[in-house]
């Protein structure tokens, strides 16, 4: 008994071995390979990441497209991930070096869903492509990549319809906009209708609100990274596009095969040549005044492949906005000009080096211009004119060169950035009578010399991110400051689907923008930071959770924000008036706390596709001339703020498509300060004096006698804002061209919205700024 014991055992012990033998000789490392090219043109893909279906990634292509990795595994289903190109899932085998293509997203702008940080991603990062905008109903019904960052949590919109938007507290000036990295101060057209932003030249971008990369700095918000596709290099690609404001297309394809490549887009509004239109339909005896609508924009870009290794680019981008209004010429009446403008000019270029597949340099120099005008000028009976026109200017000349690398399971990548900017904050010309004075006011030149560094650290179970920025900051006066940006991110999957994610931001900017009307306008006066208006600070923490399946991703948190060196007008109407004050002295300097939760739900597989963001947030601005010193809610401090999106497909085929969209808006009202009460003053020196039998309008009169008492600093709060927009769009594909036609209702309740109230006439009124607005697009692609 005692010996077929003994043997029993060690038979069992051999068993054992053999199974753990078995076990560790399965789960050793297996090498992976594979190639990934271009399906239409067939050339390697450089820099395509290889992520496990929960997002973490594995490998990156190097200069020939190969990529290379071990993995614990026999096979494993992975997630191809490139910008401008369709994810694919794709299983692959240990022991085989297998290619795949990837689809350009410019042949088909299809639902993309986008998962490449879909496994450990929270309320921080957010990566789309021009299709996954598609569905967003907007006022000029163009496809519009800006409007995506509006939907999500922490954001708040500014005018209605508007481009504007406040992230977790700050102001919209304190966001970056940045296209192939060049910086975009006035990234829209038309008041703030839609991005300047051509969808064809798009290709993926990437919205940053915490845990953000080392790599940009100059803002104290948030981040949006636009990135322009590549062109294509073995066949010629167009398209036009039609809707009731703009008219467009773009061309691109080779001018040496596989080698040197283009691309052009660019689109005009229609606006005055429909008001001309309709003038001469219905003649000019019933249309008072004359209007002038103008909005271009244009984009290039020049690619060349030297070599696998070497590849130089060149980017040319501007855009052009100019509305002007002249009223009917009426006796004894002056006739007030009022004209508004701004325009973007930028010019780049950069190569691009890779030597091998762990290792990238990217050198590029660039040059912006950013101008805005405001003019009003008046013809009297009598010959006499005056007029005021004010402005700002920003002009930004950089150099920088990026080095990314990878060793071991850690990505870095570091650089150093170059700029030297100059400002011209207001420009005024004043006429009277004919004689002209000029008072150009001085520009302000400024330096910064910045050096970055950041790296990534992933694991299949967590993953750890970290950035530092040094900045040497020479100001106009010639003062040299110092300062030292941190990004720090983390994220810890607690078990298969449910993790945690943290973030800690300290933000540096060097520019101030003075906002007049609060809307989020591309007409802000844009001023340099100096010894006495110090550079903004910004410092925010997050921490939240999240939970995300192949199908569903859920992420909820809660973040703190802390900002410094704000600076605001003593009375933002001195800005309007022929006496205002110099800007330097009408400014002055304050702080401003934001705190709050944020929720995110998004489907993005199957017919039915949505997402839903919920925000409870509060913010404060602090001001010591401003409300008595104390604390006083932001303008845009809404409470609540809930934006549903979702997206049905009713028909797919090879042949046709047809998406219907919906989407709610339910927002808590904006802030203002009201007056509450009013009573009668002393009467003015020698005022009956100045009469002496001359009529004074009652309204004059009440104003020179009467006082009135104002609220607190917004200290009511407008009626919640409502909206639901509803979408349609049809996609027919034939042999060689697409057409797809959209058709959008926005505001489809017709609910007048307020935008502000006031008290006129013994009672109060409220002013809407939109109401229902039906659009169409139509669009074909060859």
């Amino acid at each position: 008994m005692t010996s077929y014991t003994k043997k029993s055992v060690m038979r069992g012990m051999i068993t054992l071995f053999l199974i753990l033998g078995f076990i560790t000789q399965r789960v050793e490392a297996q090498h992976y390979s594979g190639r990934i090219q271009d399906k239409e043109t067939a050339h390697a893909l450089v820099g395509v990441e290889v992520l496990t279906e929960r997002g973490h990634r594995l490998a990156r292509t190097d200069g020939q497209g190969v990529f290379s990795f071990d993995y614990p595994a026999d096979s494993l289903r992975v997630i191809l991930s490139a910008d401008s190109y369709r994810q694919r899932r794709v299983t692959l085998y240990s022991g085989r070096a297998l290619e795949f293509r990837l689809q350009p997203l410019q042949t088909e702008l299809q639902e993309v869903t986008i998962t490449g940080h879909g496994g450990t991603r929270g309320n921080n990062t957010f990566g789309y492509s021009p299709a996954d905008v598609k569905g967003i109903a907007t006022l000029a019904g163009e496809i519009d990549v800006m409007r995506y960052p509006q939907i999500l949590p922490g954001v708040s919109q500014g005018m209605e319809g508007g481009m504007g938007f406040y992230v977790r507290g700050a102001g919209n000036g304190n966001n970056r906009t940045e296209l192939d990295g060049i910086p975009i101060p006035a990234p829209t057209h038309l008041f703030g209708l839609f991005s300047i932003f051509h969808p064809d030249m798009v290709g993926q971008s990437t919205f940053q609100m915490g845990g953000i990369t080392a790599s940009s700095g100059d803002f104290t918000s948030s981040l949006l990274q636009i990135r322009t596709r590549r062109p294509s290099a073995r066949r010629y690609k167009g398209s036009f596009a039609l809707s009731p404001l703009m008219i467009g297309g773009s061309l691109e394809g080779y001018i040496t095969r596989d080698k040197l490549t283009f691309q052009v887009a660019g689109r005009s509004s229609l606006l005055r040549p429909e008001f001309l239109l309709l003038r001469l339909l219905v003649g000019k005896d019933n249309i008072s005044g004359d209007f002038n609508p103008q909005a271009q924009d244009l984009y290039g870009k020049l690619r060349w492949e030297i070599s696998a290794e070497h590849s130089l680019e060149a980017l040319l981008f501007g855009s052009h906005d100019y509305f002007s209004y002249l009223p009917e010429e009426e006796p004894n009446t002056d006739r007030n000009k009022i004209s508004l403008g701004w325009i973007n000019k930028a010019l780049k270029a950069s190569w691009l080096y890779t030597p091998s597949k762990h290792l990238s340099l990217e050198t590029s120099a660039y040059y912006t211009d950013c101008g805005t005008r405001q003019a009003q000028v008046s013809d009297g009976d009598w010959g006499v004119h005056k007029g005021l026109m004010m402005g700002s200017e920003k002009k930004e000349l950089a150099l920088r060169s990026h080095l990314t690398t990878r060793i071991h399971d850690i990505d870095l990548g570091m650089g150093i950035d170059l700029r030297q900017q100059r400002f011209r904050p207001m420009v005024q010309t004043l006429s009277i009578e004919g004689n002209k004075a000029r008072d150009w006011r001085p520009a302000f030149t400024t330096t910064i010399a910045s050096v970055f560094a950041e790296g990534v650290y992933r694991r299949p179970h967590y993953a750890v991110q970290g950035g530092i920025r040094y900045d040497l900051f020479r100001g106009h006066e010639r003062h040299i400051s110092h300062n030292i940006d941190l990004r720090l991110k983390g994220s810890l999957p607690l078990i298969r689907e449910l993790g945690v994610e943290a973030t800690y931001d300290r933000l540096t900017q060097y520019q101030h923008t003075l906002e007049g009307l609060p809307i989020g306008w591309s007409l802000d006066l844009i001023v340099p930071a100096s010894q006495r208006f110090h550079p903004e600070h910004a410092d925010q923490w997050y921490l939240g959770g999240f939970w995300s399946t192949p199908d569903l991703s859920m992420s909820l948190g809660g973040y703190y924000r802390h900002l410094s060196n704000l600076t605001a007008y003593r009375s933002w109407l001195n800005q309007f008036s022929l006496h205002n004050v110099s800007w330097e002295e009408d400014i002055i300097t304050g702080r401003g706390n934001s705190y709050g939760l944020e929720l995110w739900i998004e489907k993005r597989q199957g017919r039915l596709t949505g997402s839903l963001s919920y925000t409870l947030s509060r913010t404060t601005r602090t001001f010591s001339e401003l409300n008595g010193g104390q604390s006083y809610p932001f303008s845009f401090d809404r409470t609540h703020i809930l934006n549903v999106q979702s997206r049905y497909e009713t028909i797919h085929t090879a042949r046709r498509e047809q998406h219907l969209t919906l989407a709610g808006y339910l927002t808590s009202g904006n802030t203002m300060t009201i007056p509450i009460a009013s009573y009668q003053a002393e009467e003015l020196p020698f005022w009956n004096t100045q009469k002496g039998g001359i009529l004074v309008p009652p309204e004059q009169e009440h104003h020179a006698t009467t006082r009135t008492e104002m609220s607190t600093m917004n200290a009511y709060r407008l009626p919640p804002y409502i909206r639901l927009d509803l979408g349609y769009s049809f996609l027919w594909r034939r042999e060689k061209v697409t057409h797809e036609l959209g058709i959008s209702i926005y505001n489809v309740l017709n609910r007048r919205n307020p935008y502000l109230i006031f008290h006129e006439g013994g009672r109060w009124r409220q002013l809407s700024l939109l109401s229902i607005v039906p659009s169409v697009r139509w669009e074909i692609r060859f």
